[in-house]
């Protein structure tokens, strides 16, 4: 009887002790945000691979899950184009507003009940530089979600080209100069990425061989998730076909 006496204790000590760590880690888990590249702009979409060679003017979005309100950076660094912003992105009718709420969003947003979604860039071979040209070109797109805002980001995005839909008259998605124009701007063509933790998003996706799920704790930063897609561009031909 004392032996039974002691082991009914010790046994729901034992079930209680794997309960609260299941929940615990189930918990710590679910709050790590986690993104997912998705190519297409309609209910039909495929998920981005690390180094899918994409044609110009394809459209893709991005799909952010948050257990817990995030504030998500989005970006996009080739060679080409330089550093450009696409969330959160001030003259997009329809983007999704910073923090992001809990559960799932898709970016860039949706306007006239129409979902909206970026683009890759029309670049000619003709545009590229000889360096470029040696080699297929790439873009690697960056995101960035934490619990707080990140202050050198946000010091950062009045300073970038960004995509907005509010330039053209038909609505249709452009990519605009910063409120500063040429003199306030930085991520030009041709170099790097303007912050550090943007570089270190963006080596994630030298070695992946995922593009999306769980983001990445960043090195530095508390509180800061990354993640990364780097996609071929397939150079569209100049338009005398030469």
């Amino acid at each position: 009887m004392e032996r039974r006496a002691l082991l009914l204790p010790a046994v729901a000590a034992l079930a209680f002790a794997a309960f609260w760590w299941s929940n615990h880690h189930a918990s710590a888990s679910a709050a790590i945000p986690a993104a997912s590249w998705c190519v297409g702009a309609g209910p039909e979409y495929t998920l981005g691979r690390p180094a899918d060679a994409l044609a110009p003017e394809t459209p893709f979005r991005l799909r952010v899950q948050c257990s817990e309100p995030r504030h998500v950076y989005v970006f996009s660094h080739s060679d080409t184009d330089g550093t450009l912003l696409l969330h959160p992105a001030p003259e997009l009718q329809g983007g999704v507003a910073q923090p992001l709420a809990v559960d799932a969003a898709w970016l860039p947003g949706r306007a006239n009940d129409k979902a909206l979604a970026w683009t890759t860039r029309r670049s000619s071979a003709r545009g590229l530089n000889a360096a470029v040209n040696r080699a297929q070109p790439t873009t690697t797109f960056v995101v960035v979600a934490a619990a707080a805002k990140v202050a050198e980001l946000e010091a950062l995005l009045p300073n970038l080209r960004r995509w907005s839909n509010s330039a053209a008259t038909d609505g249709s998605m452009q990519v605009v100069m910063p409120p500063g124009g040429e003199t306030t701007l930085v991520g030009k063509p041709l170099t790097l990425l303007p912050d550090p933790l943007l570089q270190r998003a963006a080596n994630l996706s030298a070695t992946a061989t995922l593009a999306n799920g769980p983001l990445t704790p960043d090195a530095m930063l508390a509180g800061v998730w990354t993640g990364s897609w780097r996609v071929k561009e397939q150079v569209a031909a100049p338009a005398d076909g030469r």
